[in-house]
């Protein structure tokens, strides 16, 4: 089968498969975020208890 020349529309099911994608995809990126947050965060806590031990 050859490609068509120009590109088809898209099946409701492919939208709405797309979509899903699309949210999971930023989904990812929101928790890949907060854990770069946490784990900043909790290198910062274990500076501060450091901090106190030594004084």
């Amino acid at each position: 089968m050859t490609e068509p020349s120009q590109p088809r529309a898209l099946t409701y099911t492919e939208m709405m498969n797309g979509g899903r994608q699309q949210l999971e995809h930023e989904e990812h990126i929101r928790e890949q975020e907060l854990q770069q947050r946490l784990n900043e965060l909790e290198r910062d806590v274990d500076h501060l208890e450091q901090a106190l031990e030594g004084s």
